[in-house]
């Protein structure tokens, strides 16, 4: 019969054995964890780098593509990393690091199997920077416009192709509401030369928006009368000066033939023009 101290010494030892085994496992697989990158092979950071990416680690994976460029700015797979940062930016709302990281490696690889992603990746970073409201700056809209215009027109065959097409739809309409917006805060402040700038260019670049373009045309008529009448009762007026080359009838005649357009649009109604507050 065994004494219950052997027995006591003997699971003691075996649990430091255990123990130490387990110690020594996890002092093994920390040093793999936290092995640097710039020590790896070229292929087994990128690996790495797309591992993060799976696991959507992605501050350590902004962090890791830095050192992995840095270490391996000639590899075969310094494009795919710098894409997968781009990602991480992107994914974190980080979205100007994330349009300058699509842009250079639109620059970098204008061909690359990815260039239409990049560029689409662009164009929705600044679609989700823009504001909602039409009265609010639309810096950004424009620039969203213009990327996903670029996409069109370099990458018709691009699976992105429609949600572009379908963005584009939306932007412009908010955009050309801005600027109706815009011409109408002229109109307030009596700056009709301001006012009228802003709805012809409405007719010019947004002749898709039928109720906008009805809206514009009346408007920039409208504006055309006042400062028709500006121009008899103050033909020196710095509000007049671009239109001392024309006579009060002349600018008289512009109005009437907008409103004649607004009528062709309508299909024939002349309707009344509509009423600006102010």
């Amino acid at each position: 019969m065994r004494k219950p101290g052997h027995r006591r010494f003997r699971v003691s030892v075996c649990s430091l054995i255990m123990g130490l085994s387990c110690a020594s496992l996890s002092l093994f697989m920390l040093g793999c964890e936290i092995k640097p990158i710039t020590e790896l092979s070229a292929e087994d950071g990128i690996v790495r780098l797309r591992g993060l990416h799976k696991e959507e680690s992605w501050e350590r994976l902004v962090q890791e593509v830095n050192e992995y460029r840095s270490r391996f700015p000639y590899s075969q797979f310094a494009s795919e990393a710098e894409l997968l940062q781009a990602d991480a930016y992107f994914r974190t709302n980080r979205l100007p690091e994330a349009i300058a990281n699509y842009d250079d490696f639109l620059k970098r690889n204008p061909s690359h199997a990815q260039a239409d992603f990049a560029l689409f990746r662009i164009a929705k970073s600044y679609d989700q920077q823009c504001p909602d409201d039409s009265e609010r700056e639309q810096a950004t809209t424009q620039r969203a416009l213009e990327k996903y215009n670029e996409l069109q027109q370099r990458f018709p065959r691009s699976t992105h192709i429609q949600e572009s097409t379908d963005r584009s739809v939306i932007l412009k309409r908010r955009l050309a509401e801005h600027h109706i917006f815009v011409g109408d805060f002229y109109w307030k402040k009596q700056l009709y030369h301001a006012s009228l700038s802003r709805y012809l260019y409405v007719m010019e670049n947004f002749s898709e928006q039928k109720d906008i373009q009805v809206s514009a045309l009346s408007k920039a008529s409208e504006s055309y009368l006042k400062l028709a009448e500006l121009l008899e009762k103050n033909p020196n007026s710095d509000e007049v000066s671009f239109f001392r080359s024309q006579t009060p009838s002349q600018l008289k005649e512009k109005s009437i033939q907008l409103l004649q357009k607004r009528k062709s649009l309508l299909g024939g109604s002349l309707a009344e023009p509509i009423k600006k507050e102010g």
